[in-house]
C-alpha cells in the first residue's frame, strides 16, 4: 500500500482504512484512484463490469 500512497498522494492510513472498511473513499479520492488505475469510477464502486 505504501507504494500506491506515494504515487497518488493520499496516505498509506487513509488507504489502509478503506481496505479494513473503516471508512469511505471520498469522491476526490475516487476519482484520483479511477484515473491511477486506468477504470471508470462505476467500475470502483462495483457498478459496471
Amino acid at each position: 500500500m505504501l507504494a500506491l500512497s506515494k504515487e497518488i498522494g493520499i496516505s498509506d492510513s487513509s488507504i489502509s482504512r478503506w481496505v479494513h472498511e473503516e471508512t469511505d473513499i471520498r469522491g476526490e479520492q475516487l476519482i484520483v484512484l479511477a484515473k491511477f488505475f486506468g477504470v471508470r469510477t462505476d467500475y470502483l464502486l462495483g457498478l459496471e463490469d
